[in-house]
């Protein structure tokens, strides 16, 4: 049997992603007749170990800065009809379609095909850009790599195999703005020194624009563009000019000479004469930059090019194939982040302009069914919704009420007429459609308001989320009223109608309790949000005195009521108390130095504040002046006294007052020296004292 396929990569000292990749190519090497080929760069031997266990064909390589020199012999030890080549950083996610592709014998109407290289932009394996790569061709006589750097297989057959198999592809990460990378450093010295050797090569160039841009090295990324497409005029490769249109474009304004981009754009659509997918690339930057400038005319005149183009390319979709060229491709236009975001910015434009079935066109073509997407936009819909209430009141008229956005519109129009029975119900089905945060905390604020009863609201609601969301309201609480987040937190806690302002019926109680077993869980939100009230009131509300004490308890209280209902009480132990969250481990410190302050135990009390500090710094202030009063009553002597001592100093006191009487004003001096030194926080006794002063100063 013939080998149908040889496959071959360059392992060099990535162990661990060396045998993710061989794992992927796995399938491939069971199914379909074919051969690995692993050329060995490396120096580490559990690389060796690695490659020894998928084939027996791995060939030494002393590494010579040339990665063509390295791919051919690989490409020239194949014994296959194809040749593919993959990358030891690199893994297939599938690899059926190209198993089908031989088994089925298409392969044989196919000179060459590419794969999909998906380059990741973070490690969190979401946000990625596609790159179709030629990495797959037939054997024919005078098969080879070239380029130092940046190889190519030559020479490019026709016609070519698009598969949409994809490889996972993370190296790019790590030279993410980073001037200066490794990589950079690596290829920078050799594609200087092919452009030597071969000045007329554009590829190159194409090659080394790519690099500095990489390394956000603007003029150097200009300067061989330029260069590029001065070569360019005497090619007849139009991909090389498609994608120096489009990467000039995309420097200029990376360099952030917004007036020196627009100009450039606009002389290439006029003198140029590009193609449809430069064209959308172009529209794409003029609208950003015509947004950045407000002006909404020609945001709105290149928007509506924009579709124009959009809707010819998909409706010849054959386009999309024939004009795509490296990254610049169908995925790139339609990058949900950058596509999306053209609309928003027309929207705007249209309402700014007063246009509002323009404004409605642009939106219906946002993804509103899928609103992991639509949630990063409503906090802009809010902002037209103040900026343009006329028209934000009739665009978002022509969208049905299934969209959590809208349903929190048409709660709003009901609580204008005060009617909160009504508001309340689409309220939860907001609530039970939303993923959004944002939208959950304007519910909330809304509810809170118009003293609309949270207990069914809150049951739609993670403790975490909910967690986040109080805290947020406290810090709306100047906007929301204070009056109202206190009421709604009593709400939560009772779990039951407390007067005639709240919308509680006895279903929507029944409700509550199938969902929560009964209203427990309300009041864990109820009790947070009580704890932050009093948080808010200790650290900004200059209390002192007994007050102080009093509502530092009530704070305490409340926050080991909230924990004491989820936890065991065994984790309340000493022992077992660093199991506890912080917070919970802050309040018991406290509250066991309280006890000790009731017992008079002042030194110990000292030391436990002190020690619940390490986990709640944020109420340093607070224990301050708490430690602070501690020290002035052990100064004071009649703070330990009995009730004769205060019953002398109140004969002394109306004693003082008969010499005040008589105009005895020096011997009253004399008694208000003494009972100061034993009544210092004795205000009437202060009084007196600057009475007595004043009278005896004229």
């Amino acid at each position: 049997m013939k080998i149908q396929l040889s496959i071959s990569l360059l392992a060099s000292n990535r162990a661990d992603s060396l045998e993710r990749c061989l794992d992927s190519l796995r399938p491939l090497l069971m199914k379909v007749p074919s051969e690995l080929i692993i050329v060995y760069t490396g120096t580490e031997e559990r690389v060796r170990e690695i490659a020894a266990r998928y084939t027996d064909r791995i060939i030494p390589f002393a590494w010579c800065n040339n990665f063509s020199a390295a791919r051919n012999v690989g490409l020239w030890a194949a014994k296959g009809e194809w040749f593919l080549y993959i990358d030891d950083d690199e893994w297939f996610e599938d690899t059926a379609e190209i198993c089908n592709f031989f088994l089925s014998g298409e392969y044989r109407q196919y000179g060459s095909a590419c794969y999909i290289q998906r380059n990741y932009l973070e490690w969190d394996g979401i946000h990625h850009s596609d790159f179709r790569a030629f990495r797959m061709t037939k054997i024919v006589s005078g098969t080879a790599f070239q380029n130092t750097v940046h190889e190519e297989l030559n020479p490019f057959l026709e016609p070519c195999k698009h598969f949409e198999a994809y490889v996972h592809h993370y190296g790019y990460i790590a030279d993410k703005n980073v001037k200066g990378s490794d990589k950079t450093e690596r290829n920078l010295p050799l594609l200087q020194k092919n452009i030597q050797e071969r000045p007329d090569f554009i590829k190159n160039y194409l090659q080394i624009v790519q690099e500095y841009a990489s390394a956000k090295m603007w003029d150097k990324a200009e300067e061989y563009c330029r260069k590029a497409r001065e070569l360019c005029k005497n090619q007849k490769d139009p991909y090389y000019r498609l994608w120096l249109q489009v990467n000039l474009i995309a420097i200029l304004y990376e360099k952030g000479n917004k007036e020196q981009t627009e100009q450039e754009a606009l002389s290439i659509l006029e003198m140029e004469d590009p193609c449809e997918l430069v064209c959308l690339e172009f529209y794409t930057t003029l609208i950003a930059i015509y947004a950045e400038h407000h002006n909404s005319e020609k945001v709105l005149f290149y928007g509506e090019k924009f579709e124009k183009t959009l809707a010819y390319m998909d409706k010849n979709s054959h386009l999309w194939a024939q004009q795509s060229y490296g990254m610049i491709t169908e995925e790139r236009i339609k990058l949900p982040k950058r596509l999306y975001q053209i609309r928003i910015n027309c929207a705007e434009a249209a309402l700014e302009l007063g246009k509002e079935k323009q404004a409605v066109n642009f939106l219906h073509l946002l993804p509103w069914e899928e609103e992991y997407w639509m949630q990063r936009y409503y906090p802009s819909f809010d902002f037209w919704k103040i900026k343009y209430p006329e028209q934000f009141q009739k665009v978002f008229k022509e969208f049905p009420a299934r969209y959590p956005y809208v349903l929190l519109q048409k709660a709003r129009e009901q609580l204008q007429r005060d009617d909160k029975t009504r508001a309340l119900q689409i309220l939860e089905q907001c609530m039970e459609t939303t993923e959004s945060i944002y939208l959950q905390q304007c519910v909330l604020e809304e509810a809170v308001t118009h003293y609309v009863n949270l207990v069914t609201l809150v049951t739609w609601m993670d403790l975490e989320t909910w967690k986040q969301c109080a805290g947020n309201l406290l810090n709306r609480i100047s906007v929301l009223g204070k009056e109202q987040v206190e009421y709604a937190a009593d709400i939560l806690c009772e779990g039951v109608l407390l007067d005639e302002k709240a919308v509680y019926t006895h279903e929507i109680y029944n409700r509550t309790e199938s969902q929560n077993g009964d209203t427990q869980g309300a009041a864990l939100y109820g009790l947070w949000l009580k704890m932050l009230l009093r948080e808010k009131e200790l650290i900004r509300g200059y209390q002192f005195g007994q007050v102080l004490l009093d509502s530092l308890t009530t704070y305490i209280d409340y926050i080991l009521d909230f924990y004491k209902k989820q936890y065991l009480p065994e984790l309340f132990s000493v022992k077992q108390r660093s199991l506890l969250p912080k917070d919970c481990r802050f309040a018991l410190f406290v509250s066991e130095a309280l006890e000790r302050m009731k017992k008079q135990e002042l030194p110990e009390a000292v030391r436990l504040f002190r020690t619940a500090l390490k986990y709640r710094p944020s109420m340093t202030g607070v224990i301050r002046d708490v430690i602070r009063q501690m020290a002035v009553k052990v100064e004071n002597p009649g703070q330990n006294a009995g009730n004769e001592f205060f019953v002398l100093a109140e004969q002394m006191k109306e004693t003082l007052r008969g010499m005040i009487a008589d105009g005895q004003y020096t011997e009253a001096l004399s008694v208000i020296m003494q009972l100061s030194s034993l009544l210092p926080e004795d205000l009437e006794l202060l009084r007196i004292r600057q009475n007595v002063l004043s009278q005896l100063s004229e």
